[in-house]
Order: C-alpha cells, then sequence, then structure tokens
C-alpha cells in the first residue's frame, strides 16, 4: 500500500479525520518515548512536515515542556492562512501495555500546558501504543 502525499489527502474537519490521519501516518508504536507533533494549517490542512522528538522522559520535566513551549510558539505564525489559526496535534509514542496509564495523563497535561503557553490551539492529543493510536 502507498500512503499519499500529505498535500493530496482531504482537509481534517472532523476529530474523526484527524484520528484516522494519525493512525495512517503514525500507527501502532514503533519506537519507545517519542513526540510527534503534526501541524496543521488554518484551512484544516496538514503541514507536510511532522516532527519527532525522540527519547522523551518518562514523565514531564521543565525543561522539556519549555522547550516544547518556544517551539509551538515560535511555528504557531507558520500555520496561520486566512480561514484561522492554526492547530496542532501531539502524538504520545510509546512501547508497553495498550491502556493509558498515569505517567500517560501527566504527559496530557503538560502537552496541554506547552500548547496554551505556546499560544497554538491543540487540535487533539493521542496516545501511541503497540495495539494501536487512541484519543488522550
Amino acid at each position: 500500500m502507498t500512503t499519499p502525499k500529505i498535500n493530496d489527502m482531504p482537509i481534517l474537519r472532523t476529530d474523526a479525520d484527524l484520528l484516522d490521519r494519525v493512525r495512517l501516518l503514525i500507527g501502532p508504536a514503533a519506537r519507545d518515548r517519542q513526540l510527534w507533533i503534526v501541524f496543521i494549517d488554518g484551512d484544516g490542512r496538514q503541514v507536510p512536515v511532522m516532527m519527532p522528538i525522540s527519547d522523551m522522559p518518562e514523565r514531564p520535566e521543565p525543561g522539556t515542556t519549555a522547550g516544547l513551549t518556544t517551539v509551538l510558539g515560535g511555528l504557531r505564525p507558520d500555520l496561520v492562512t486566512a480561514d484561522g489559526e492554526g492547530s496542532v496535534a501531539l502524538v504520545l509514542e510509546r512501547h508497553g501495555p495498550d491502556h493509558v496509564l498515569p505517567r500517560d495523563r501527566d504527559w496530557a497535561e503538560a502537552l496541554t500546558r506547552a500548547g496554551a503557553d505556546g499560544e497554538v490551539a491543540l487540535r487533539g492529543l493521542f496516545l501511541s501504543t503497540p495495539g494501536g493510536v487512541q484519543q488522550l
């Protein structure tokens, strides 16, 4: 199966569209403790670049989340279109059990805060485990 080019993919109109896209492009966890940033412009189109951040700590650390806030805030202007501000989806990828763990909830809270502090809308927050992708 060939994955279509990002520019040829449909606009992300709903949460279900976004979940399907994350399942298609990231899928079940292949790496442990990696964070993916999926950029979505103000028109609802996925930007052709996804940013993986490897070797994430098991639990959020101030330096990690501060760096993420800086990255998100710095890229926010590039997502703006005439129709909107743009947004990001964040995907926490890890090995281990498929159910949501307390540390995943800690990450969800820290990532939500990083988006807010970076003044970028968080369109979705997902967990990729060996069993697949789910929304956090």
